[in-house]
């Protein structure tokens, strides 16, 4: 039977992780596009002027219910159109308390009407104006519960 040090194991572990970290990088020639048809798969998503987006409420992050592009998305960018009128809500998906604020670039509520209240059981939406003071939603207690807004 063969011993096996702490050096051996440690080489041939190494060498797994290289191995695997070359084949992730190496993926082939897949010049696709998203499903927004953004190749920076950076999760973007132009919403129409009008829509109502919906979210659920997770500490661990929102994740998106509507419109059907965000579904099961997890703090998607928004992209929006400058003046156009949008409204914005969440549902629980966990049973914290949670609420929805649109902050500014310096990561500070835009206006106290960009505000809804902290609650476990919303019943209200959000509508506001999209503006490019407007960088992102936000639960305000939970950091991990915020997705960016781009405003064009």
């Amino acid at each position: 039977m063969t011993e096996h040090t702490r050096r051996t194991v440690l080489k041939a572990a190494g060498a797994s992780t290289l191995a695997v970290a070359v084949a992730g990088c190496t993926g082939g020639d897949d010049d696709s596009d998203d499903e927004n048809g953004d190749e920076s798969g950076d999760d973007t998503y132009e919403i129409d002027a009008g829509e109502t987006i919906m979210l659920e409420g997770q500490i661990g992050g929102w994740t998106g219910l509507q419109p059907a592009a965000i579904e099961d998305v997890e703090n998607p960018t928004l992209v929006l159109e400058a003046d156009a009128e949008y409204e914005i809500g969440w549902e629980p998906g966990d049973s914290a308390s949670h609420n929805i604020e649109l902050w500014d670039e310096n990561e500070e509520l835009v206006d106290e009407a960009y505000k809804l209240e902290l609650t476990s059981d919303p019943d209200e939406t959000l509508s506001f104006t999209a503006s490019e003071d407007i960088a992102y939603y936000r639960c305000n207690p939970h950091s991990n519960m915020q997705g960016e807004i781009r405003v064009e």
